[in-house]
C-alpha cells in the first residue's frame, strides 16, 4: 500500500499557539482522509464508487427523484458542500431547471441540519479492503428526534441500504449521538452489528484509527494534542479563550476513563463476531490481548496514529488500521515466544485480505508481507485455493480458529481475575452473548459441531462411507466416516474424516455440515445396519430438516433452548422384529405391542433422536436395548419446558422389518402425548398406564410438573407456594438463573434456579441489584479457573431476569433489557403524575 508522506511543521507556524497548531492539524487530517479515499476508490468498480460518493447527498437532501426518498424524513448534514461528482449526478437526475431550484433553496444548505456528520470506518481503505467489504457508517447527530422522526429516518436508511444492495454494496448505518455515547447511554440492544454495552472505548479506538469524514463536522479528538493538560481541560480552555467553537466539531471524548472492566465485554463481543467473521475476530481479540499486556498505559493504535499525525516532524507512514493491528500483535506474540499463534495470525490476516482482492496495489503489498514471512509457494498456494478445500482441511482450520479465540478469551479472563474487575457490560447484553457463544462453542453430549458456513460454501461429497468397527479390534470401536468410496485396503486411523461412537451422530454431522446431498452415494461397511434402511433414514432426515437453520433472533435466546424440530427413528440400528414369526392382522389387534415376542428384547431394540432447538443447536441421542424407548421418552419430556410452545415439527419413522406401521403409530402417540401434556395443551385425566417391556413392568406418567421416568423425580422443589410459577417457563438446564422481583418496600426477592433447575429463594433483599449481579458474575468467573474441563472458558454464565407486574399479570424479561428499561421509565412517569 502507498504510504502517506507528511511534511514537517513549516517555520512560520508557532507550534506553541493552540490556534496555529489546530489549523496545521486540520491540514494533516485532511491529507490523511484524502489519502484513504484515494485508496478506497482506486481500482473499485463503478457501482461501488457511485454508492460511496452519493451516500452523503442522499442524507443531505430529500427529493422525489432521488433514491430513498421519504417525505418529511430528517435531512441535512452540517457543513455539507457539494462535490463535483454529486453535482453532476444531480444535474443528470433532476435536470438543469430543477437543479438550479434545489441549489438555490436555502434548506439545501440550511444551518438547521439534522446530522452533524457522516463517517465511514473499519477495513475500508485498508490493505484488507476487498470486493466483499461493506460500508460501516456512523451517522452522527446531536439533535433529539421525535418518535415519528426516528421512524421516518429508519425508513430512509433502510431504503438507502436497499438501493446500495441493488448495486452490489452492503451498507450498515449506526446512529450515534456524541453526548449519549460519552455518558454511556445505550438505546440499542446488542445484535448482529450493534455491540450494545459490550465495548465502548475499544469501539471508539477503532473509530478514531479508521474513520474517514464523508461530510459534516471534523472529529475533535484527532486534532487535539494534550500539551501537558488532560483532553477535557484543554478543550474547555480553548472554548473559553474563543480559540475553538465546539459547535463546529464532533466530540466523542478521549480515553481517560478507559477501565479494565471493558476487557471482559469486548472479548465476549469478539468471540460473538467470530461466529460470522472468524478471521477478522482472531486478529481483533489478539489485539485486545496485546492491549491488556500494556494496561494501565494501554497502547491504543488510535493514540499512536494521532501522535504521528500531530508530530511537528516529517513522517512517512501507511496509517493503515489493519496493518497497524498486525504489527502490534506481532510484537506482542513475539515477546511471548508464541510463534505458533503468530503463524496462525498471519494465516488469518492473509485470508482476510486476499479473498476477493482485485486491487493490484493491495496484492503487491500482501506479496511483500508473504516474502517477509518467508512463506513457501506451497503454503501460499494452499491458502489461495481455500475455496476448494475438502472437509478435513476445513474442519482442521475451524478447530484452530476456535482454539485461538478461546485461548485469547481465557487469557483475558485471567487478566480480569488478576485485577478482580467488575465487568462494564450490562447483564442483558452479557446474557445474549453468552447464550450465542454457548450455542456456537460449548460442547455437550450428542451435540453436532457445525462447520462455520463462512468457512466454505460447498462441502458436498460424491461418496460417503460409514464403517463400523466392533469391540476387540485394534482400533477404537465405533463408527468412522470416509469422504470416498470404500477401498479394499485402508488405514481407518489415518484416512477417516470423522469418528463417532454411534451411527446417528456420524450421519447427522455429515448431513448438517452439507457433506451428504441428494446426489451423494452412500456406502456402508458393517454387519448390523442394512444399507437400504440407512438410505431411507438419510432421505427422511433430509425431508424433515432444512439444511440451513432459521436466523437466530434475540427473542429465541431469551427463552430456554427448547425443541423446535424433532425426528425419532425406531429400530434403525437394532431391529428385534426381524426375529418375530409372521403375525396376522387379527393377531395384532389382540396383542400388546410390548409383548409380541417371547424374547426379553421385546420389539423395540433402538431409538435414535435428532432435534434442532430454539438456539439452532443440533442434538442427537441414541438408545439401545430393552429400555431404549423409556429413555428416549424421558429425554423428550425433559427437553419440553413447562407451558412452552410445542415443537414446530415432530416426525417418527420406523425401520422395522415387521410391525413397521404399528410401531411407528404407537411411538408417535406416546411422543405426542408427552409433548402435549408438558406444553399444557392437555392434562392428565386418567390413571398412569402400566406396560410390560422385556420382562419388566413400567409405569408411564405424564405430568406438567413431573418428567417421564421409571421413578418420577420432580426436577424443581415446588413445596413453597410463594414461588411465582412463571419462572419455570424460563428454566434452562445447564444454566444458573437469577430472577429478581421488586417488593413495595424498596426491597426485592431473588429466586435462583441452579443448573439442575433446583430452586432457592431469598426474600426482602436490600442493596443494589446491579452490585449483586457484578459480584455473582465475578465469583462465577473466578470459580472457573480451578475447573480443568473449563480450560478454554465456559459460556454457561449466570443469567439474570426481572419479574414485572403489570395489569394483574406477571411478565419475565431479561434484566435491564429494553422491555425492563421501558417499564421502569413508565413507572417513573406514573409516579411523577
Amino acid at each position: 500500500m502507498r504510504e502517506l508522506t507528511l511534511e514537517p511543521l513549516p517555520p512560520n507556524v508557532d507550534y506553541s499557539q493552540f490556534s496555529q497548531r489546530l489549523e496545521w492539524a486540520k491540514k494533516r487530517i485532511d491529507a490523511l482522509e484524502n489519502h484513504r479515499i484515494y485508496n478506497i476508490l482506486k481500482n473499485s468498480d463503478e457501482s461501488f464508487k457511485q454508492v460511496f460518493c452519493l451516500l452523503p447527498l442522499l442524507l443531505q437532501y430529500n427529493h422525489p427523484l432521488l433514491p430513498a426518498y421519504v417525505e418529511n424524513s430528517p435531512k441535512g448534514i452540517s457543513h455539507f458542500t457539494l462535490t463535483t461528482i454529486q453535482q453532476e449526478y444531480l444535474l443528470r437526475i433532476l435536470g438543469s431547471a430543477e437543479f438550479s431550484k434545489v441549489i438555490s433553496d436555502h434548506s439545501f444548505f440550511s444551518s438547521s441540519a439534522a446530522f452533524d456528520g457522516l463517517y465511514v470506518m473499519g477495513s475500508i481503505g485498508s490493505i484488507t479492503q476487498t470486493c466483499f467489504s461493506d460500508l460501516d457508517l456512523w451517522l452522527c447527530h446531536s439533535k433529539t428526534f421525535s418518535a415519528q422522526e426516528q421512524f421516518l429516518l429508519q425508513c430512509k436508511l433502510d431504503l438507502i441500504k436497499q438501493w446500495a444492495a441493488t448495486l452490489g454494496v452492503e451498507v450498515n448505518f449506526f446512529l450515534m449521538n456524541p453526548q449519549q455515547f460519552k455518558s454511556k447511554t445505550y438505546h440499542n440492544d446488542i445484535g448482529d452489528e450493534h455491540n450494545g454495552s459490550a465495548q465502548h472505548f475499544f469501539l471508539l479506538d477503532e473509530f478514531y484509527r479508521s474513520a474517514i469524514r464523508l461530510a459534516g463536522k471534523r472529529i475533535l479528538w484527532l486534532h487535539i494534542e494534550k500539551q501537558g493538560l488532560n483532553y477535557q481541560t484543554l478543550v474547555e480552555q480553548a472554548v473559553e479563550n474563543r480559540e475553538l467553537n465546539a459547535k463546529d466539531w464532533i466530540d466523542f471524548g478521549d480515553f481517560s476513563a478507559l477501565s479494565i472492566g471493558e476487557f471482559f465485554g469486548a472479548s465476549l463481543w469478539q468471540l460473538y463476531k467470530g461466529i460470522r467473521s472468524p478471521y477478522k475476530s482472531v486478529i481483533k481479540i489478539l489485539l485486545l490481548e496485546s492491549y491488556a499486556q500494556t494496561y494501565p498505559e494501554t497502547d491504543l493504535i488510535s493514540k499512536r496514529f494521532k501522535k504521528l499525525l500531530l508530530s511537528p516532524t516529517g513522517i512517512c507512514y501507511h496509517f493503515d488500521p489493519y496493518q497497524a493491528m498486525l504489527e502490534q500483535v506481532t510484537i506482542y506474540l513475539s515477546r511471548q515466544n508464541a510463534f505458533g499463534r503468530l503463524s496462525f495470525l498471519r494465516h488469518c490476516f492473509y485470508i482476510k485480505a486476499n479473498e476477493g482482492q482485485t486491487d493490484p496495489c493491495r496484492q503487491k503489498a500482501l506479496k511483500q508481507l508473504v516474502n517477509e514471512w518467508h512463506w513457501s509457494d506451497k503454503e501460499v498456494h494452499i491458502l489461495n485455493n481455500r475455496r476448494h478445500w475438502k472437509v478435513k482441511q476445513v474442519a482442521a482450520q475451524q478447530k484452530k480458529i476456535v482454539e485461538q479465540l478461546l485461548l485469547s478469551y481465557r487469557n483475558l479472563l485471567q487478566f480480569a481475575r488478576k485485577f478482580q474487575i467488575d465487568p462494564n457490560i450490562m447483564p442483558q447484553d452479557a446474557d445474549f452473548l453468552m447464550r450465542q457463544l454457548y450455542s456456537a462453542f460449548e460442547h455437550a453430549q450428542g451435540k453436532v459441531e457445525l462447520i462455520n458456513e463462512k468457512a466454505i460454501s460447498n462441502l458436498s461429497e460424491e461418496n460417503i462411507t460409514f464403517i463400523n468397527v466392533g469391540e476387540g479390534s485394534s482400533v477404537k470401536a465405533g463408527w468412522y466416516m470416509l469422504n470416498h468410496a470404500p477401498f479394499a485396503e485402508y488405514d481407518s486411523t489415518k484416512r477417516y474424516v470423522l469418528y463417532q461412537p454411534n451411527l446417528i451422530m456420524s450421519v447427522a454431522w455429515a448431513y448438517f455440515n452439507g457433506l451428504i446431498t441428494s446426489t451423494s452415494q452412500i456406502h456402508l461397511v458393517n454387519q448390523g445396519v442394512e444399507l437400504p434402511k440407512l438410505c431411507r433414514f438419510i432421505n427422511d432426515l433430509r425431508l424433515s430438516f432444512p439444511l440451513k437453520a432459521p436466523k437466530l433472533c434475540r427473542h429465541a435466546l431469551d427463552h430456554p433452548n427448547e425443541i423446535r424440530n424433532l425426528v425419532v427413528a425406531i429400530n434403525l440400528t437394532r431391529d428385534p422384529t426381524k426375529h418375530i414369526n409372521t403375525v396376522t392382522n387379527a393377531d395384532i389387534e389382540q396383542l400388546d405391542l410390548f409383548n409380541l415376542s417371547s424374547s426379553k428384547e421385546g420389539v423395540i431394540g433402538s431409538i435414535s433422536i435428532i432435534y434442532r432447538n430454539m438456539w439452532n443447536e443440533i442434538i442427537t441421542r441414541h438408545f439401545e436395548n430393552t429400555n431404549a424407548l423409556l429413555k428416549a421418552l424421558k429425554l423428550i419430556s425433559n427437553k419440553i419446558y413447562l407451558s412452552s410452545a410445542p415443537p414446530q415439527s415432530v416426525k417418527v419413522f420406523s425401520y422395522s422389518e415387521r410391525l413397521n406401521d404399528e410401531l411407528q403409530q404407537f411411538v408417535f402417540n406416546l411422543v405426542n402425548r408427552c409433548i402435549t401434556v408438558k406444553t399444557g395443551t392437555i392434562f392428565q385425566r386418567y390413571q398412569p398406564a402400566v406396560v410390560r417391556m422385556a420382562g419388566k413392568e413400567w409405569q408411564l406418567v405424564f405430568n406438567q410438573q413431573q418428567t417421564l421416568t421409571e421413578i418420577i423425580e420432580d426436577p424443581i422443589d415446588k413445596t413453597n407456594n410463594i414461588i411465582p410459577q412463571e419462572i419455570y417457563t424460563f428454566a434452562s438446564e445447564g444454566f444458573l438463573q437469577f430472577f429478581f422481583e421488586d417488593n413495595d418496600n424498596a426491597t426485592f426477592n431473588v429466586y435462583v434456579l441452579d443448573k439442575d433447575n433446583k430452586v432457592e429463594c431469598y426474600y426482602y433483599c436490600q442493596g443494589k441489584k446491579e452490585d449483586k449481579i457484578k459480584t455473582v458474575s465475578r465469583l462465577y468467573a473466578e470459580g472457573l479457573k480451578n475447573k480443568e474441563q473449563n480450560a478454554f472458558g465456559s459460556f454457561n454464565f449466570p443469567q439474570f431476569y426481572q419479574l414485572l407486574h403489570q395489569d394483574r399479570q406477571l411478565f419475565i424479561v431479561p434484566f435491564q433489557s429494553k422491555q425492563h428499561r421501558d417499564f421502569l421509565k413508565e413507572q417513573t412517569n406514573t409516579r411523577a403524575c
